[in-house]
């Protein structure tokens, strides 16, 4: 299972093409299967489906120091407490 700040691989398969093949990490998890990921090339959050990234095993250990606790929303993009 997935974790904020691990770092995924976008799957080359991934339906929007901006983002496919590209690295990131996870900073929360949204409701049900989706994962909202830090993609590092565009510096850009996506939404997609934690079956969409293949995890990498590492850990963004500068991420997770510097940006405080992981965030969670809804379905919506509202923060949830």
């Amino acid at each position: 299972m997935l974790q904020p700040y691990d770092i995924v691989v976008i799957n080359p398969d991934h339906v929007d093409q901006e983002v496919a093949g590209k690295r990131g990490h996870v900073i929360g998890m949204v409701e049900g299967d989706d994962i909202a990921v830090f993609v590092y090339d565009i510096e850009r959050v996506w939404c997609m489906t934690a079956s969409d990234v293949s995890a990498t095993g590492l850990r963004d250990d500068i991420a997770a120091n510097s940006r405080g606790a992981p965030i969670q929303v809804s379905a919506k993009g509202e923060l949830l407490d």
